[in-house]
């Protein structure tokens, strides 16, 4: 199936929050011109791998994709788009509950912290519980705070450690795994609790203390980063997020450090639709030119301009002038090879295919030329 193709085109217009009335005119094109070739399979399947399927549902049932004007069924599978939408909304909400009580407790501690990824930007980016799939509360802290915190979630029933095969307990890691993590992440092993729900397996706490990887070259003032945290409602409480500039530089380093990673691209989660939107929702409230010039000032004095660019010129590619072109120019690195790199260390890689050919490639994590040194036990 080609990433070129109608569907994964549909994908792609139909993968934002809201849509203008040109995507809305192009994805009834797409549908009705290719109605006795369209493969609904390989967009369902996608659509999931992209996380985005339940913003698809959203929009097919709202717009009523899945009829003709004369009240044809087009989209056999519609019924199961629109469900998607519906569940997520439900396990959002319910993951809100849980996490926003965690966060009221953190408050009472006098934990400081700022929430990263899918809390914040759930809320504060796509203003729907049901448009963003969500699984971990992720916090930046301060190590000085992590006993407390900790302290906090084993009060709650949250233990350290991986979700066993069977799912319904948490396991320690192996020292072998602990010892990587310390060498390695930016993080404390994550926190579980077993909510004994079907559609949420876990509910997950993860302490971050850093915004990139040890060895990544690139290091973070977190002071500072907490200092100027912005104070918002997160999860029905008072809570805090990152500045919109360090939230920016924040999700590029995630989405630039999952896909390059070969344990992500193993995994299937390293070239992921969702991730692209997020830069460029959030770089689409970087408007005044002050903002990017503190955000590209950031990034330099974090030695990020690796990571930054990379998520920043990909995203563009993905969705065309959602990122300030006068921000990609001077942000460019004078080389920009590495752009087809993956890997770490000494064992860097490059991709035989081109992006937009890897991007709804089911098979892309058979072609790596290694295998991941990531203990998984």
């Amino acid at each position: 199936m080609s990433s070129t193709g109608s569907e994964a085109r549909l994908i792609r217009v139909l993968a934002r929050p809201e849509l203008t009335e040109e995507n809305k005119d192009e994805a009834r094109a797409l549908i009705e011109d290719n109605l006795s070739s369209f493969d609904w399979g390989f967009l369902l399947d996608q659509a999931t791998r992209h996380n985005v399927l339940q913003m698809l549902g959203k929009h097919f049932s709202d717009l009523r994709y899945y009829y003709f004007p004369d009240q044809r069924v087009i989209v056999p599978h519609w019924w199961v788009l629109c469900a998607a939408y519906q569940a997520n909304t439900i396990r959002n909400e319910a993951l809100a509950a849980e996490y926003g009580h965690v966060l009221g407790l953190l408050n009472d501690a006098g934990v400081r912290y700022a929430v990263r990824k899918g809390a914040a930007l759930g809320e504060h980016l796509y203003r729907d519980s049901g448009l963003r799939r969500t699984s971990d509360l992720d916090l930046l802290i301060d190590r000085t705070d992590a006993r407390r915190l900790a302290d906090v979630l084993t009060e709650l029933g949250y233990q350290q450690g991986r979700i066993a095969p069977d799912g319904k307990s948490v396991q320690r890691l192996s020292k072998q795994a602990q010892g990587f993590w310390r060498l390695h992440l930016n993080n404390a092993m994550p926190f579980h609790r077993i909510p004994g729900r079907p559609d949420i397996p876990y509910y997950g706490v993860d302490m971050c203390f850093d915004l990139f990887q040890r060895g990544s070259g690139s290091v973070t003032p977190v002071g500072e980063l907490l200092d100027r945290a912005v104070k918002a409602d997160i999860c029905g409480v008072p809570a805090a997020m990152l500045s919109l500039p360090d939230q920016l530089i924040d999700t590029c380093a995630h989405l630039y450090k999952e896909a390059t990673n070969l344990y992500y691209i193993e995994h299937e989660r390293d070239l992921q639709l969702s991730k692209f939107l997020d830069v460029a929702l959030l770089a689409g409230r970087v408007t005044a030119v002050d903002e990017w010039q503190t955000t590209l000032a950031r990034v330099q004095e974090y030695q990020a301009v690796r990571q930054v660019y990379y998520a920043l010129h990909f995203t563009d590619q993905v969705f065309p002038g959602e990122i300030d072109p006068r921000a990609l120019a001077e942000l460019r690195p004078s080389d920009c090879s590495y752009l087809e790199e993956y890997g770490s260390g000494q064992d860097v890689f490059r991709w035989r295919t081109p992006f937009f050919e890897r991007l709804f490639d089911r098979g892309r994590r058979y072609r790596v030329a290694a295998r991941s040194a990531v203990p998984t036990a």
